[in-house]
């Protein structure tokens, strides 16, 4: 059985992040960061640039008038919002093909997961631009294994899912889930220890001594953005001790879920790039 350890020193690099996002994630450890020098950082990368520019005058950011310059975006949209939108910008450059996972919807759903996952925070009067940060992050892991592991494995790990569940399957084949190798990863990355426990904890919030917000809002987003239909009342299986210590009612979630629909993820311009 493999372990994650031997998994990360694979032949196969895990994938190598611009530099500019780099220098991002440094920024979260700093507690006064200094918005226009990362703004003059960003500048150096003309590719993230230029995306950044595209989503900072998409309609669902809400700028009324478009934005020319990074430097404007930055002010403009404040560092969390820039800092996502760059880290959106160079988590999708990274890789151009997986074995077996469709680069386009994977991401759309990504998207989808983490704008709906930032509305349930606001909701919640918790820290929303980081759990959006947390929600971008979430499915890293299952990038990495389908990179790393052979084929062989990885169909095993599909054809459990559907009796089992993903994170249960992927235990039972490689004794680890996708969730607490994208933890891993994101810790290697420097991302801080808050950001790496939602990540390893979004698929079981309550799993441990104490109840993660930043997962909970996670796990709940994906139950929502899994569902064909909006149901008048709660689906079955809907994990109500979650909602319940998020605060959050199931027509509030409704509701929710509707504007996300309707208005979009925003991050468009990068699928279509």
């Amino acid at each position: 059985m493999t372990s994650m350890n031997a998994l990360l020193i694979h032949p196969q690099p895990l994938p190598s992040i611009p530099e500019v996002v780099r220098e991002l994630i440094h920024t979260f450890h700093d507690p006064d960061p200094d918005l226009l020098f990362i703004a003059h950082q960003i500048n150096k990368d003309p590719v993230i640039s230029a995306q950044l520019l595209r989503l900072a005058n998409a309609a669902q950011f809400g700028c009324y008038r478009q934005v020319t310059t990074v430097r404007e975006a930055a002010v403009r949209l404040g560092l969390d919002s820039v800092r996502n939108m760059v880290l959106a910008c160079g988590l999708t450059g990274v890789l151009k093909q997986v074995p077996g996972i469709d680069l386009h919807h994977f991401w759309g759903k990504v998207f989808d997961v983490a704008a709906l996952s930032k509305l349930l925070a606001e909701q919640g009067h918790f820290r929303a631009e980081e759990v959006f940060t947390c929600a971008l992050l979430h499915d890293l892991g299952r990038l990495i294994m389908h990179l790393s592991l052979p084929q062989e494995t990885v169909r095993e790990i599909n054809e459990l899912e559907p009796r089992h569940g993903r994170a249960q399957a992927e235990q039972m084949v490689v004794g680890f889930t996708h969730a607490e190798l994208g933890a891993k990863v994101a810790g290697l990355w420097n991302f801080p220890l808050s950001i790496c426990e939602a990540i390893r904890r979004h698929t079981a919030p309550f799993a441990e001594d104490h109840f993660c917000h930043q997962a909970g809002f996670i796990h709940l987003a994906l139950i929502l953005v899994a569902l064909d239909s909006i149901p008048l009342e709660a689906p079955v299986g809907w994990p109500l001790t979650v909602a319940r210590a998020l605060e959050l009612e199931w027509p509030v979630c409704r509701e929710l879920l509707i504007r996300c629909r309707q208005q979009g993820h925003g991050f468009a311009a990068l699928l279509a790039a």
